[in-house]
């Protein structure tokens, strides 16, 4: 499998890089590694992750809701087209995300 890599960008900021370890439809698995960016999202990513993991239809909403309301971009490092992720989440060094 050729290596394929996203940079994931909120804005104008760099939140970190994500690299394709396997494709299980419709989900895409990656490494994430964050970068200096990464402070500022990182909260409503691990809120996000717990909300998923209590099972509470609220919470979930909600803070699925936050991420989904972030302008993330995935800006493949190939320099193809940009990607707005429909869904994305990052748990520690690993994310997901499906467009």
């Amino acid at each position: 499998m050729v290596s394929r890599s996203w940079e994931l960008k909120n804005g104008q900021t760099l939140l970190g890089t994500l690299t394709l370890a396997e494709i299980n439809q419709p989900w895409f698995i990656c490494h994430f590694t964050p970068a200096a960016g990464w402070d500022q999202a990182e909260g409503l990513f691990r809120a996000q992750a717990d909300a998923v993991d209590s099972a509470d239809q609220a919470q979930m909403t909600d803070a699925v809701g936050a991420v989904r309301n972030l302008p993330l971009q995935l800006l493949p490092q190939d320099g193809s087209r940009p990607i707005t992720p429909v869904t994305i989440q990052i748990r520690a060094h690993q994310a997901s995300f499906r467009y």
